[in-house]
């Protein structure tokens, strides 16, 4: 290190990656003050923040260089699916077009109410989903638009979207041979059977006709011919996945986005304004194209202010990454003079917390100068009808989930019925039930005993239906009382959005699809609601729909008594009422956000992670790790060689002897359940030998013991969740590759993606390094070697094929 003077750090917001962040905040913390940085992004918009923790850290100043000037400038344009074109949302200015927005969202295809026509309509929305994306491609080639880049957030859908376009040659004669001149020199690294697996035949074709595909799960030496072919222009149009906007400066004139929605693991949100600019920003090649072009297909309705959200907003800030590894610390114990509290006191997760100190002040100062001129009269009165309304509230919900659920419910959802619609605290008071439906939902969620796979159609009082038609939820609606309604609109509704059934049930006309049908409808609604205005007489659970539950039925008899006490009480007639619980709700407000603004200034103050730190050293003790004072013993200094999986689990499997009897096939088997997180098939799952899964099961337990001690030093971990992140999917696939099988033998034993099993086993041949110098370091030669021989057995053909950037 004496002799660097610079480090430059490119893409820096990888800092902010859960992984790898980490790495590179310790990296920065740790070097001299006498070298100098470069950090270069264009997704930072907290650039003077991190400027300062650097100024702090390392005692020098540190200039931002920063602009907001595109040299390319962006039109956006968003595609209705169904829809009759292209619509200017945001112009080269960043001017946002409401007007268009609103005719494309008119234009996105008429949603089918009944459980029949929807399945019909849903069915098409698959099918038509391909020959969309074709009409797109078809018209950026028309207009000479290409090359283009189509984003999918699914590795299935880049390869179906790619195929769908059979019937398109986009390549001359002259490029075709090019392509084929430049593929056929790639894989010739290759042997003649690998040559043959269906990754590679299926690809040729495409690329003839300037088709490419880009995803993890592709060869690494296919994904990077894909890459040079498109810096060349020999790739027209190019299906790819979110990471193929990271890290690679590969710019296209158009991109397109199949969805503006994305599964992260836990649902299927709309991409942040973060995501979008980093995967609009292909678009427009600097000193090629005068604009760059970006198409958002959309196939639902999108409230204005969310996608303003995403096509005007800033990209995510740069927040710390900063985790604690058990690696970390024990490195940090060998070195005199810098602690794991060195490193925590100087990471920007803390500079962060600590930054926000004055302003979270400020607002405590604020919040409890408010709070003290805030006066109350009769506060125990109040205090007291809160509680028994706030029981009220408790009892009514548990009756209501119960009353709701399948086996109580179906039966009374009876064509005609009326039942009360609430919705996001907003009440669309009564209606009529046209029909349901059960469809056939997934089994896990049916013993929840979840209702999200019951249809429900009812009809619901509105202004205008004609104007509604795209609707397909209440979320997009607001409630029309049914004596200013003109008409009645056909919708679907959520089992949980019941709110009370009626014993009453009107006459349904046999065609609602006309006007004159929702009319007659509408009227006898009107009427009935004329004849009951202090409300439908609602369905008794006891005696109508026969709830036989003991506890049940407690539940129903304290909410009675409880509504009869909350009656006789003097505030609930008072005339003020509704002022003093505006004031009490506020009371409580303010208190909530006092306590919670001290809550986060103790926390920063304390060290966000010293406790955990504590518990992790506590750990390392207790299994042997390191001394009472802090010394790291063999068993630590054999931990400090493992960076690339669970050091922990790892060097306790090494001290018991659990490799020892092991041939090098099986100890690469039995490693690959570290490493091969996120490379899991789809299907069933994976079947393996009694031999593999009989020491799997010794190494679950050994994980099982370390979640025990874990706890016992209070550090939080989920048992369940650290045994089940031993992965089994490639013990069969590596053993088999480890005694001789060839790639295209065991890529037929998976449904594993041939690129995530190329990752895998490159990152296994890295853990089997650090194995192999963690039993150099106990000085177990024999160990050692049957490590450095897995290595041996791993390392060969497509699997380990040079990249063709080297």
């Amino acid at each position: 290190m004496r002799e660097v003077g610079w480090v430059v750090f490119d893409e820096i917001h990888y800092m902010r990656d859960p992984e790898r962040g980490v790495v590179w905040e310790e990296t920065i913390i740790l070097l001299p003050d006498k070298v100098r940085f470069v950090f270069l992004s264009a997704t930072i918009p907290n650039a003077i923040q991190f400027a300062e923790w650097i100024t702090w850290l390392h005692k020098q100043p540190c200039h931002v260089v920063y602009t907001e000037h595109r040299p390319v400038p962006l039109q956006q344009y968003l595609y209705p699916k169904g829809g009759k074109g292209l619509y200017l949302i945001m112009d080269e200015n960043r001017t946002f077009r409401d007007v268009n927005f609103t005719t494309a969202m008119n234009q996105l295809q008429d949603s089918s109410t009944s459980d029949e026509l929807g399945k019909k309509a849903q069915a098409h929305r698959n099918k038509s989903g391909a020959s969309d994306v074709t009409k797109l491609v078809q018209m950026v080639m028309e207009r000479n638009y290409e090359p283009a880049i189509v984003f999918s957030f699914n590795r299935r859908e880049c390869e179906q979207l790619a195929m769908s376009l059979h019937k398109m040659d986009f390549n001359t004669d002259k490029e075709k041979e090019m392509v084929e001149s430049v593929f056929t020199n790639a894989i010739e690294v290759l042997s003649p059977e690998e040559r043959k697996l269906p990754q590679i035949l299926n690809t040729m074709p495409l690329l003839r006709r300037g088709i490419g595909i880009h995803h993890s799960g592709l060869l690494p030496l296919i994904k990077e011919t894909i890459e040079l072919l498109f810096q060349e222009g020999l790739i027209k149009v190019l299906f790819a996945t979110e990471t193929f906007a990271m890290g690679l400066n590969m710019p296209a004139r158009t991109v397109l986005f199949t969805s503006m929605r994305k599964f992260d693991g836990k649902e299927n949100r709309f991409i942040t304004s973060g995501e979008f600019i980093q995967m609009s920003g292909r678009a427009g090649r600097r000193g090629i194209d005068t604009r760059g072009v970006v198409m958002l297909q959309v196939d639902e309705q999108i409230p204005a202010a969310v996608l303003k959200g995403i096509v005007k907003g800033t990209a995510d800030a740069l927040k710390s990454a900063f985790r604690l590894t058990y690696n970390m610390i024990l490195n940090l114990l060998r070195v005199d003079g810098i602690s794991p509290e060195y490193i925590l006191e100087r990471s920007f997760l803390q500079y962060q917390s600590y930054a926000d100190i004055p302003k979270v002040l400020d607002q405590l100062a604020m919040k409890k100068a408010e709070l003290s001129t805030l006066v109350i009269p009769r506060p125990e009165d109040l205090n007291q009808y809160f509680r028994i309304s706030d029981e009220v509230k408790k009892l009514a919900t548990g009756i209501h989930d119960i009353i709701i659920t399948e086996k109580n419910v179906l039966p009374w959802l009876t064509t005609g019925r009326l039942i009360r619609l609430k919705h996001n605290n907003m009440d669309f008071g009564w209606c009529p039930i046209l029909q349901y439906k059960k469809t056939k939902g997934d089994k896990k969620k049916e013993k929840r005993g979840e209702n999200s796979d019951i249809a429900l159609i009812v009809g619901l009082p509105v202004n205008d239906a004609a104007n509604l038609d795209n609707v397909e939820s209440l979320q997009y609606l607001q409630p029309v009382a049914v004596a200013a309604a003109k008409d009645m609109l056909i919708i679907r509704a959520n089992l949980g959005a019941i709110q009370t059934l009626s014993t009453l049930k009107l006459y349904i006309p046999d065609d609602l699809s006309m006007k004159d049908g929702r009319q007659t409808l509408l009227k006898s609604l009107k009427e009935v609601c004329r004849r009951f205005p202090a409300g439908m007489p609602p369905l008794d659970p006891i005696t109508h729909m026969k709830i036989k539950d003991t506890d049940f039925e407690k539940s129903v008899k304290m909410l009675t008594i409880l509504e009869t006490r909350m009656k006789a009480l003097p505030i609930h007639v008072d005339p003020a009422k509704e002022n003093l619980m505006l004031l009490h709700k506020k009371k409580e407000a303010l208190q909530e956000e006092v306590v919670g603004l001290e809550k986060q200034i103790n926390e920063t103050n304390k060290l966000g992670l010293h406790d955990e730190l504590k518990g992790r050293i506590r750990v390392l003790k207790k299994l042997g790790y390191c001394s009472a004072e802090g010394t790291c013993s063999l068993k630590g200094r054999a931990a400090c060689e493992i960076s690339c999986a669970d050091e922990l689990l790892l060097t306790e499997m090494l001290f018991a002897g659990l490799f020892n009897d092991l041939e090098p096939a099986a100890v690469v088997a039995l490693l690959s359940c570290f490493v091969a997180e996120g490379a899991k098939a789809s299907g069933d799952p994976p079947k393996i030998s009694e031999r593999l899964s009989g020491i799997l099961r010794q190494t679950q337990e050994f994980a099982r013991k370390i979640a025990v001690v874990s706890k016992e030093c209070d550090v939080p971990i989920d048992e369940n969740h650290y045994v089940e992140a031993l992965k089994p999917d490639l013990m069969e696939i590596c053993f088999a590759w480890c005694n001789g099988a060839s790639f295209s033998d065991i890529c037929k034993k998976t449904s594993i993606y041939e690129g995530s099993i190329v990752r895998s086993m490159r990152l296994l041949e890295e853990l089997l390094r650090q194995m192999a110098a963690a039993a150099k370091v106990i000085d177990n030669e024999p160990l050692e070697e049957r490590f450095t021989s897995g290595i041996l057995k791993l390392k060969r053909d497509i699997i380990f094929a040079a990249s063709l950037y080297l």
